[in-house]
């Protein structure tokens, strides 16, 4: 399996020539969306940062909130949640975070969290091998938060994805290899992209900073 990080939210899997995109992005204010020929694409919210599916090669099969499906070889379970602030938690706009089950490796993709998880949703996600979860900024789940997601899930690969190199606007020298070291990573490696089994994963938990295709 290939794992490659297309920008902002949005991951492809490659799972024996089968690919799955999740959160694809809107590129009117000129950023660029290099997407492969999809079979299957995610949306977690309804944010065009995460719901652009115009821009999406190929004809994908579109998920775009909880339930079970089997597409191929992937088995995918959407899991809803909110996407506002606990203070302001009854909104209505809907998150949904991802578990996508292929080659014997569960992958979580939590999407715009912005709550805490109930033991409901913590058992409906399992404990996948790899989290892919947004770095925290002012618009993003807190780090704690963060922290209390990945103590549950016990991934053994986590993979960050944000928009840029910072955090947040009030910590600009603050770099991704800062803030992740302190979510519970025993290593942190940059490289172009993931490839993993279920026989090659990692001892100890690491994290992954994938470079943008």
């Amino acid at each position: 399996m290939e794992i490659n990080w297309l920008g902002h939210s949005s991951i492809s899997i490659n799972s024996r020539d089968i690919i799955l995109i999740t959160d694809p992005f809107d590129t009117s204010d000129g950023e660029f969306f290099n997407s492969p020929n999809a079979n299957i694409v995610t949306v977690s919210n309804n944010d065009l940062k995460h719901s652009s599916t115009s821009g999406v090669k190929g004809s994908p099969k579109i998920i775009s909130g909880p339930g079970e499906y089997e597409i191929k070889h992937f088995y995918i379970t959407g899991i809803g949640t909110g996407t506002q602030s606990e203070d302001n938690p009854q909104n209505g706009a809907l998150n949904t975070i991802y578990s996508i089950r292929a080659e014997g490796l569960v992958i979580c993709h939590i999407g715009n969290l912005k709550q805490k998880l109930t033991p409901t949703q913590f058992d409906q996600i399992g404990k996948p091998q790899i989290l892919i979860l947004p770095i925290p900024d002012e618009t993003s789940f807190n780090s704690s938060n963060l922290q209390e997601v990945i103590t549950s899930l016990q991934p053994r690969i986590i993979i960050p994805v944000t928009t840029n190199d910072y955090i947040a606007p009030e910590d600009a020298g603050t770099t991704k290899e800062a803030l992740i070291s302190e979510l519970g990573g025993s290593d942190v490696q940059s490289q172009n992209r993931l490839n993993v089994t279920e026989t090659n994963l990692p001892p100890e938990r690491k994290i992954i900073l994938l470079n943008k295709i």
